[in-house]
């Protein structure tokens, strides 16, 4: 009994000093033969190795759920750098594009299996924003979701019959599907695949609600109907409109005043005959209104708009279910006919400041359609705020103080816009937090963004100060987070924010680092996040908690005479891809604790396949990919931008690659850089850095490192 006491006493001994099996946090996809991945993890031994092993490309047909993918005979690949927390290793370049099951081995344990390239859908838009309609429209957006073939939509309803859809023109990181007419209202399973990978591949991606299309009353209401004056007989239709629970309040060809505020009833369009056939005009004014037209469940077609002194021209409100604006054009000028701003002419003098005006467009709420429009503004072309769900597209927005800014924003389309400048104090562009905790789930792509000179200069920018915590833990129990100390709340709210729902808890050293969780609720130092997570940090373990701009897509975007393209921190999972840049400050990725507001790292962000065509910026500027990471006041030392991966990317005519600050697992591969001084830069401080297989054009110096 007692030798059966002492070999239980030696093995428990033995177990708790037993290595712990390797655990995955993140491998970073989508990948190629011959490319790189980034896994970061824990327990990564000396010994580590990865297994790989792909997927069948069977036909995908029904998703095969709640099992785990059967994979072929796993290949051991010995990594190209490993520590205990980070490995990183090439896919052989002779194998096929695939779906790969991924896992660590080291010594005789291993961990679970993570998906390189399963299709991963971030989020979904419908044709009418939150929802889609029969007939209508679905977008699905996120990473790995076409390598090239055929990607797919399945969508399922609660009876258990399934819709299977087809892409049209897929990519990587976007999906448009068209739904059948006949499909019925309801809620469905949305799942996606991309092609590769058989049955086993599907990933579900949320669910889509399927709806009848807006049911405002369609009853058309001619203002020509109220007589001959035009002020008069406007404001008189949209009386009857409003009395009618809403319609479509008709302008015919005409110009027509306007005295004050308009107020659109809900439910109603206002609709000219055409852009340049029916305008509203209204007065100068020396203190003009908050907005010249505003409402709640509202839209203005085909018809240009007119004003001089102005604050919002088109205002908006939280409580706005719709708010469509199409093909409308408009002229907010608060200098027309003026020579000097701040000098009388001919009878005005107009603001002191175009600062002093707001925005042509501020819509607020959800579901919003800003399409095809012709915008010239005084100050901000377009402001949304607490916008969700939407799109603005196929717009030209030119503007004197800010193109867009786009804050406590998710699941947008912003694309095919022409932003641009029209005044040499234009500043930058923003998708930012600024009031909010978070910002994200923007898809920003095939825009045109030109002439910014003003201030930051910001093509665009992920941006705002703030955070709530930084310190360590006192207790985790699944999803309840216990804070060592007090919150302190930092930011440029004029009042410290006590809700931070939708926030993000970030590990930034320690157990567990690189993971980050969404705040669901939270009172003094008790915090909930969304689930569980996978590596839990312990005592020892530092943790930041701050507004979130991550998961978002900058796709194949056209940008010219500006300052940078910039993930300014928090800004993790951001994907930068096919974008063009011709003189200016190039691409970046910032990890920092701004004013000493709050740390805000930068983790995961990709960019893959732009080019920057002219390096020259303005003067001594030059054009580049950088990372920059720092701490202002210096009460953390570690890494706050980790797992940039530069790929694919082209520098030419003075432009070049710089790793700077506390940088961390970045990766440089198949880059090109011509004619350029020096290829890449990186500090000393910049650590695990992998540079692969990249090419220099006459560059006098390749690699060099720098304080």
């Amino acid at each position: 009994m007692r030798l059966f006491l002492l070999a239980l006493v030696i093995a428990a001994a033995s177990s708790i000093h037993a290595a712990p099996s390797p655990q995955i946090i993140q491998a970073s996809d989508p990948v190629r033969p011959d490319e790189a991945v980034l896994v970061i993890g824990e327990a990564f031994g000396k010994d580590c190795r990865v297994e790989l092993a792909p997927l069948s490309d069977g036909p995908a047909t029904a998703p095969l759920e709640n099992s785990t993918p059967t994979a072929r005979k796993w290949t051991a690949i010995q990594p190209l750098q490993s520590d205990g927390r980070s490995l990183k290793f090439v896919i052989p370049k002779a194998w096929p594009q695939g779906v790969w099951t991924c896992r660590v081995r080291s010594g005789s344990k291993v961990s679970e299996s993570v998906m390189l390239n399963e299709p991963n859908a971030w989020w979904w838009n419908g044709d009418e924003g939150e929802t889609a309609t029969p007939g209508g429209w679905l977008r699905v957006f996120g990473k790995s979701l076409n390598f090239g073939g055929e990607s797919l939509a399945l969508l399922r309803a609660a009876d258990g019959k399934s819709t299977t859809l087809t892409a049209q023109k897929p990519s990587n990181y976007a999906l448009a599907f068209t739904l059948p007419a006949d499909l019925a209202v309801g809620d469905y399973q949305l799942f996606v695949h991309n092609g590769l990978g058989g049955r086993a591949a599907w990933t579900a991606a949320g669910t889509v609600n399927i709806r009848p299309g807006t049911a405002w009353p369609t009853e058309v209401i001619s203002v020509r109907n109220f007589g001959p004056k035009p002020a008069d007989a406007l404001i008189a239709a949209l009386a009857v409109a409003k009395t009618k629970g809403g319609g479509v309040v008709y302008l015919p060809r005409g110009r027509y005043p306007v005295y004050g505020p308009l107020i659109i009833p809900p439910n109603t369009i206002l609709r000219g005959e055409s852009m340049e056939l029916t305008s509203l005009y209204w007065p100068d004014y020396d203190q003009p209104p908050a907005d010249l037209i505003k409402g709640v469940d509202f839209g203005i077609e085909s018809l240009s708009i007119y004003c001089q002194n102005h604050k919002n021209v088109i205002g908006g409100d939280d409580a706005s279910k719709r708010f469509i604006l199409r093909k409308v054009r408009i002229r907010a000028n608060c200098y027309f006919l003026i020579e000097d701003r701040g000098k009388k002419f001919q009878g005005r003098s107009g603001p002191s400041t175009h600062r002093d005006c707001g925005a042509a467009v501020k819509p607020r709420g959800k579901n919003i359609e800003i399409t095809d429009c012709d915008i010239y503004a005084s100050n901000y072309g377009l402001h949304l705020w607490n916008a969700r769900t939407g799109i603005v597209a196929r717009n030209l927005i030119r503007y004197g103080g800010r193109g867009y800014s786009i804050e406590n924003t998710e699941r947008l389309i912003f694309e095919d816009n022409l932003v641009e400048g029209n005044n040499l104090l234009a500043i930058g562009n923003d998708i930012s937090s600024f009031f909010s905790p978070r910002c994200w789930h923007v898809y920003f792509a095939h825009n045109k963004i030109r002439q910014v000179h003003g201030a930051d200069r910001e093509m665009m920018t992920l941006d705002a100060a703030g955070g709530a915590y930084y310190g360590k833990l006192a207790k985790v129990s699944g999803t309840r987070v216990t804070l060592a100390a007090d919150p302190v709340v930092g930011g440029y709210a004029p009042k410290p924010r006590t809700d931070w729902t939708d926030g993000v808890v970030q590990i930034l050293d320690g157990k567990g680092a690189g993971q980050y969780r969404f705040v669901t609720a939270n009172k003094g130092r008790e915090w909930q996040i969304d689930r569980p997570w996978t590596v839990e940090p312990d005592q020892k373990s530092r943790v930041s908690i701050a507004p979130f701009r991550g998961q978002s897509l900058f796709i194949g975007n056209e940008l010219e005479d500006g300052g940078p393209f910039q993930l300014y921190a928090a800004a993790h999972d951001c994907i930068v891809a096919e974008n063009k840049a011709t003189r200016t400050d190039g691409f970046m990725v910032w990890g920092l604790n701004p004013h000493a507001w709050g740390h805000q790292p930068s983790w995961f962000c990709q960019f893959l396949d732009n080019e920057i065509v002219e390096g020259n910026s303005y003067g001594h500027r030059t054009g580049g990919f950088s990372t920059i990471a720092y701490d202002e006041v210096k009460v953390y030392d570690g890494p706050l931008v980790c797992g940039a991966i530069f790929r694919r990317n082209v520098c030419q005519n003075n432009a070049s690659f710089r790793l700077s600050g506390a940088t961390a697992n970045a990766i440089i591969e198949h880059c090109t850089v011509r004619h350029a001084e020096v290829g890449i830069k990186i500090a000393v401080t910049a650590v695990g850095t992998l540079l692969r297989d990249n090419t220099f054009e006459d560059v006098e110096q390749n690699e060099i490192s720098t304080k």
